[in-house]
């Protein structure tokens, strides 16, 4: 199952905080749709570091790494983190742009991948596997 998103948040610290709360996000959505494992995939490998460590809970941004490593802990039965390279995230780029437009902190959900972003998907899969 494949669910999209874009969010416009205003008074974002850092591109960091702004990865963090996508991560949130897209963990809280897999855990009201039930579903038992999930894998987060970032281009930020110090988003897996910070969720996977202990370094950054009293930071600003530790409470949303404390939430989305509880969650993870106990809505899943299984779940892991990957890095992708930033090469392989065009998708995650463009949901990132078209967020910046949406207005007044509104955010949109797609039940799947939106048909403005549909041909970068095979590009990310190319990119990936090469």
């Amino acid at each position: 199952m494949v669910k999209a998103g874009a969010a416009d948040k205003k008074f974002l610290l850092n591109p960091f905080d702004a990865e963090l709360l996508a991560c949130l996000a897209g963990v809280r959505m897999a855990a009201l749709m039930g579903l038992p494992r999930v894998v987060l995939e970032t281009d930020a490998s110090l988003v897996k570091t910070a969720i996977e460590g202990d370094e950054n809970r009293l930071s600003a941004c530790g409470g949303i790494i404390t939430e989305i490593r509880l969650l993870l802990m106990s809505e899943f039965s299984s779940f892991s983190i990957f890095v992708c390279p930033r090469l392989c995230n065009k998708v995650a780029d463009t949901l990132a742009a078209y967020g910046c437009r949406v207005l007044n902190d509104d955010r949109v959900i797609w039940d799947d991948v939106p048909l403005f972003v549909e041909g970068l998907v095979g590009s990310d899969f190319a990119a990936a596997n090469e």
